[in-house]
């Protein structure tokens, strides 16, 4: 480890993470929750994210980390955070929990657009398991608006593109029929 990664480390640990052993009582999503958070505020570079995220967990969670490392092809790149999101909760998150998630992040519901943007855009973030790519995310959110925002955005015959901005400052277009 460069002497840059063992502060990181140091402070990693010093911050007392908790630990995941991987029980049906444990919370998987606010398990990855949380670390996002930590390892964002750390400034950790995406290729430690994975790393410093299973130095912290025990028993089968920890079993089940190194049995996927071992089944991966020999030579394989590091896995992104966004991979190892999505094989987490594929293991350690019933799937009803993950529909759940799906709706509560992805309705509009009685929020105001901009409350569901903000709710919706740290779920598309850093968990590509319910939105894999952008074309998806904005196809997703437009579907989760309230009906007759909805209705108007369909509605929209003089533009061809509705823009929509990332909080990475990244835009993309999405054609509507």
């Amino acid at each position: 480890m460069l002497a840059d990664e063992l502060k990181r480390l140091d402070k990693f640990t010093k911050l007392h993470p908790p630990y995941f052993s991987g029980t049906s009582l444990e919370d998987a999503h606010g398990f990855l929750e949380s670390y996002h958070e930590i390892l964002c505020n750390l400034e950790l570079v995406e290729s430690n994210r994975v790393g410093f995220t299973a130095f912290q967990m025990q028993g089968p969670a920890k079993r089940w980390c190194q049995d996927y490392e071992l089944g991966r092809p020999a030579g394989s790149p590091p896995l992104t955070w966004a991979q190892f999101y999505r094989v987490f909760l594929e293991n350690f998150m019933p799937h009803t929990r993950r529909k759940e998630i799906r709706r509560q992040y992805l309705q509009q519901g009685p929020r105001s657009v901009t409350e569901y943007e903000m709710r919706f855009i740290k779920l598309s973030h850093h968990a590509t398991f319910f939105i894999p790519t952008k074309e998806e995310s904005v196809r997703r959110f437009i579907d989760g608006l309230q009906y007759g925002i909805h209705i108007v955005l369909a509605r929209v015959k003089d533009r061809d593109f509705i823009s929509l901005g990332c909080r990475d400052s990244a835009s993309y277009k999405v054609h509507l029929h």
